[in-house]
């Protein structure tokens, strides 16, 4: 009788134990799974002297823009931290590609255009021209 609780016991434990993940391999079959590196980073001048904004290539393809303060310094200043709740909306408007925010301070594009690095490292440098030209 003991042995069959046991078996009664590991039958209904088991599928449990897989739902939850156990006894399944972390890397897939046939080879090890490495984090991306970053293979590039790009400084951007003229967005904040305080605290400049770096723009990093990852070799998995990823731009991320690290930002060292959101909102920036001069935001404070000038009373405008408002504007920046929702900076990767104008950041994806600006350059046409989907941008997400990883973070309060990286934003990240996930799928990358050839000249998108370029084209962000200009919008930024920028800013503050398109910032201060009456809408449209």
């Amino acid at each position: 009788m003991t042995g069959r609780k046991r078996g009664l016991f590991g039958s209904l434990l088991t599928p449990l134990l897989l739902i939850c993940g156990c006894g399944r391999n972390a890397a897939p079959a046939g080879g090890t799974v490495e984090a991306p590196t970053m293979i590039e980073e790009i400084a951007v001048t003229g967005f904040d002297p305080d605290g400049e904004p770096v723009i990093k290539k990852w070799s998995d393809g990823k731009l991320w823009i690290h930002f060292e303060a959101m909102p920036p310094f001069f935001a404070e200043d000038q009373g405008t931290e408002q504007e920046f709740e929702d900076f990767e909306a104008k950041i994806q408007e600006a350059l046409g590609v989907a941008v997400r925010r990883a973070d309060r301070e990286v934003f990240v594009i996930d799928q990358p255009e050839p000249d998108t690095a370029e084209k962000v490292k200009a919008w930024l440098e920028a800013y503050h021209k398109h910032a201060a030209a009456p809408p449209n």
